[in-house]
This record gives structure tokens, C-alpha cells and sequence, in this order.
């Protein structure tokens, strides 16, 4: 196949299409004598005390539905929650959950507790020293001058 390359300079500079007189100046007239003269009115509702009515108790059902079945707040735990129980009754919940003191002492609410060294003191108060250097001893971490 030969190709034929084509220059914009050879072809014909003339417009293909032509346009009637005054088609422009009839144009909008042209197209207002298509569009139908009546005005088709679109069906809306029309105001009735029945529906008016009917409206008001649903929505009063659902307002008192929505009141009876919204859960209520649970106010504020005071500021020592846990000291009407007893320790003994905390230590047997924690047993029957099966925590350990590790497994306590891993979270960081009761690490911000025993930052001081007066809380440490606290609870380690009344306790048999024995028992703690056993623990201590058991840990690995005890030292030689224990």
C-alpha cells in the first residue's frame, strides 16, 4: 500500500454545511410551538385532618416507644467504688475467676497504684516476713543480702 501522506495546505477550506436564512431569528419560536400550551399540574397531596391526625399518633407511638426502650445512664461510682467491699470478698472473686496476682499486676491501672513506695508499705503491712522472702526468693529476683 502506498501511503499517501496528506497536507492541511492542499485541502479545500470551505464550510460542508449550510444554514438557512434566519434560522437562528425562528429558532425560538420553532421550539415553543412544540411544547404542548397545556400545563400538565402534577398530582400533590392535598391537606387532611385524618392524615394530619394519623401523622401525630405515630409519631407520638414511636417518641414513647423510644422513651421506654432507651437504657438509662448509670451515674457516677463515687470516688472509692471498691470500699464497702471487703478485701476477703475481692480475693475470692479473683479466685474464682481464676486471676492471678501476676496476671494483676500487669495492668497498667494497678502499676499506677503501687508507684509510691507508701502504698507498697500499705499492703505489705501485717504481712509475715517469711512469707515474703519466699516470694521474693521463688521470683529469682531476691539479692544475696536478703
Amino acid at each position: 500500500m502506498d501511503k499517501k501522506h496528506i497536507r492541511l495546505d492542499d485541502l479545500k477550506k470551505e464550510t460542508p454545511f449550510v444554514v438557512p436564512d434566519g434560522y437562528f431569528e425562528n429558532l425560538p419560536q420553532i421550539i415553543q410551538s412544540r411544547i404542548p400550551n397545556e400545563v400538565v399540574r402534577e398530582s400533590f397531596i392535598q391537606w387532611s385532618w385524618r392524615r394530619s391526625a394519623g401523622l401525630v399518633a405515630a409519631m407520638s407511638f414511636l417518641l414513647v416507644m423510644v422513651w421506654i426502650t432507651f437504657p438509662e445512664r448509670q451515674g457516677s461510682l463515687g470516688q472509692e467504688p471498691l470500699s464497702s467491699i471487703s478485701d476477703a470478698s475481692i480475693v475470692t472473686y479473683l479466685e474464682d475467676q481464676d486471676i492471678s496476682y501476676y496476671d494483676l499486676s500487669e495492668h497498667q491501672v494497678v502499676q499506677k497504684a503501687f508507684d509510691t513506695d507508701s502504698t507498697v508499705m500499705y499492703y505489705l503491712d501485717g504481712l509475715d516476713e517469711d512469707l515474703i522472702r519466699e516470694q521474693i526468693l521463688e521470683s529469682g529476683s531476691a539479692s544475696e543480702q536478703i
